[in-house]
């Protein structure tokens, strides 16, 4: 036992499941055989190491911010995370975190569950990393489109960076929840794709009026495969749809009232639409497609300044040009 451990804290290490004791610095403090077991780490390799070692860099930025702002609180945080065991392989594991006090010092025990030993038999139990599951049905659903995936991780990396750029600036009073249900809902904005035809969907010349008038109908056939999806799994799936929905019907309408499908203008349109829309399109312009070439950065932005207050929200794409894409812009890692 290692001698900075309360005694208290001893029995937690008897669980069936694989625990991780942390002191208020972070640094692990002891473990138990199971977890021995599920990273394949010796217990005197862990010993001392910052608990965030184990942590891939697969994890949103904003569910860090979560755990920390839950524990800081003194609160018990539960949910699913991407770790990484010895032999380099991301993993998925379901943990519960809880801060005990003991004589003024605060410890944190991990309890930890690996994926393979969870008997899933319906998603609807949610014991699976539903960021996950949203970037397969998007992919399930554009899986005509070679490059989506890159596109679709690219849309969610630089959602995260705006996202958190306002959250911190907190013009607009952003909640740690609600933006990372942004990001995970980032992915379904085209879903709707799956029932454009390819003709439409790939062609390289300017679309006809008809050609057009198809692929507008793009948004409102997402909503409809969303409402799909949440009924198969009796509405389980989405902790607040309405987003998702606001982010699949509305990231083609236009600040000036111009897009579609609604036609809305300025603030009737979603935030989380807003957004997505900005990123959507900057990751389009300089990303190179079968049936288009790709725009340099300079090109991209200089369109994006452009269209401020035209098609994007003007206070938007000036923190997204400034703090994400610009000089000043912010590294996730």
């Amino acid at each position: 036992m290692n001698k900075k451990m309360p005694k208290e804290l001893t029995y937690y290490l008897k669980l069936g499941d694989a625990v991780v004791i942390v002191d208020e610095d972070q640094l692990i403090i002891d473990v138990n055989q199971q977890y021995e077991i599920s990273t394949g780490y010796k217990r005197e390799f862990l010993i001392g190491l910052p608990v965030g070692c184990l942590k891939s860099s697969a994890t949103p930025f904003v569910m860090c911010k979560s755990i920390e702002h839950t524990l800081r609180n003194g609160e018990i945080w539960s949910g699913a995370m991407i770790n990484v065991n010895k032999s380099l392989e991301q993993r998925y594991s379901f943990i519960t975190i809880t801060p005990i006090e003991i004589k003024g010092i605060v410890y944190y025990v991990g309890v930890m569950r690996m994926a393979e030993q969870l008997l899933i038999e319906e998603v609807n139990q949610k014991q699976i990393d539903q960021k996950e599951l949203f970037k397969l049905l998007a992919l399930s659903s554009e899986m005509r489109d070679v490059d989506i995936a890159e596109h679709l991780f690219n849309v969610q990396k630089l959602s995260e960076k705006l996202l958190l750029s306002l959250f911190e600036d907190r013009t607009y009073n952003l909640s740690v929840e609600y933006i990372n249900k942004i990001i995970q809902y980032s992915v379904l904005h085209d879903i709707g794709k799956s029932g454009i035809p390819e003709s439409i969907l790939y062609k390289t010349g300017t679309l006809t009026i008809h050609e057009r008038k198809i692929m507008e109908m793009h948004p409102l056939i997402g909503i409809d495969v969303l409402n799909k999806i949440s009924d198969e799994m009796n509405n389980k799936l989405f902790e607040d749809i309405e987003i998702a929905r606001n982010i699949i019907k509305s990231h083609h309408e236009n600040w000036d009232g111009s897009g579609y499908p609604m036609g809305l203008k300025g603030e009737e349109i979603p935030f989380e639409a807003r957004v997505i829309s900005i990123v959507d399109v900057y990751d389009a312009l300089v990303s190179s497609r079968a049936y288009k070439k790709s725009w340099t950065k300079e090109e991209a932005l200089s369109y994006l300044k452009e269209q401020k207050g035209t098609k994007f929200d003007p206070n938007l794409v000036e923190v997204f040009i400034e703090k994400v894409i610009g000089e000043n812009s912010i590294i996730l890692k």
